[in-house]
């Protein structure tokens, strides 16, 4: 029913540990992208960004970008209750936590781990890592301060997608001078979702570990 194009430790994390939590037959395809296998003439007619992960359902339908991979498995599958349903107060914080997560907190890691896509020069390289550094650490303490009024997760009560995705990104983070489970609220988060079945057999299948 579905393929998932992947690398290890990717933005298909997330996505990957759905389809686990799902139960449905899939593909995964493993991209190295150490060697450029995601920016082949094949996956560049799946995905023209040339990046992972890229989800086939049916052999046509084609979605790429890891949070639109992430509601479109969550809408399809309601029964796993991984997104709150239409009209539940849930629904509006996660839509809301989903879109700063891809489009803040990640955006800030793609400047701290891919800099030279975004400007020339190792010196500004080197200012733009530590700007990103700086705003991450920010970003993290902001939502453990979130999580210690509101939790145990993101949208209060109940574990969604968009728990999977912030612990993804958390683990982005371990290189860095603060790591996100350096906050004890993100922390237990990451605890929680270690403990989910689906996330524990997508870090076994892609052979990485995530310390706490």
């Amino acid at each position: 029913m579905y393929k998932l194009y992947w690398s290890p430790g990717s933005a298909a994390m997330a996505p990957h540990a759905i389809l686990e939590d799902i139960g449905v037959p899939y593909e995964l395809i493993r991209l190295d992208t150490a060697k450029g296998e995601q920016h082949s003439s094949d996956y560049l007619k799946l995905n023209p960004h040339g990046r992972v992960p890229t989800l086939v359902y049916d052999g046509e339908w084609v979605v790429y970008e890891a949070t639109a991979i992430c509601l479109f498995l969550t809408e399809r599958h309601p029964e796993v209750g991984l997104a709150p349903n239409l009209g539940s107060r849930d629904r509006a914080p996660f839509l809301q936590w989903m879109a700063y997560l891809t489009n803040t907190v990640q955006e800030a890691l793609m400047h701290r781990w891919q800099s030279e896509q975004f400007i020339d020069g190792v010196d500004h390289q080197a200012e733009l890592k530590r700007k990103a550094e700086q705003r991450l650490a920010g970003m993290f303490r902001f939502i453990d301060e979130h999580l210690a009024k509101s939790g145990p997760y993101l949208c209060g009560a109940r574990l969604y997608a968009c728990d999977y995705y912030a612990v993804m990104l958390a683990r982005w983070t371990l290189a860095l001078t603060r790591p996100a489970q350096t906050n004890p609220h993100v922390n237990r988060l990451i605890r929680a979702v270690l403990e989910r079945p689906g996330y524990a057999r997508m870090l076994k299948a892609e052979e990485i570990e995530q310390p706490v």
